[in-house]
């Protein structure tokens, strides 16, 4: 698997669709990217999603709770299970 993947997949704003395949941002190829490089900064991953989803707020003020999971709520860790 090529290491570019997901770069090209950016938001494009106001409508935080993604440049590259048209999904909502961030899209699977996003998500993939965003996990590899924040692999060893979980909390650096979600201080810089939360940033981005409040930049999202002020653009897509209609999309309510539905942009916590679409910005934040997916990247939060796995329960651990002991």
């Amino acid at each position: 698997m090529s290491r570019r993947i997901g770069r090209d997949h950016v938001a494009a704003r106001p409508c935080w669709r993604c440049r590259a395949c048209g999904a909502p941002w961030p899209c699977q190829p996003a998500k993939l990217y965003l996990l590899r490089a924040y692999a060893d900064d979980r909390l650096g991953l979600m201080v810089d999603l939360g940033v981005t989803m409040a930049e999202a707020v002020r653009d897509l003020p209609d999309d309510g709770t539905n942009v916590v999971q679409r910005f934040v709520r997916w990247a939060r860790p796995l329960p651990r299970r002991d």
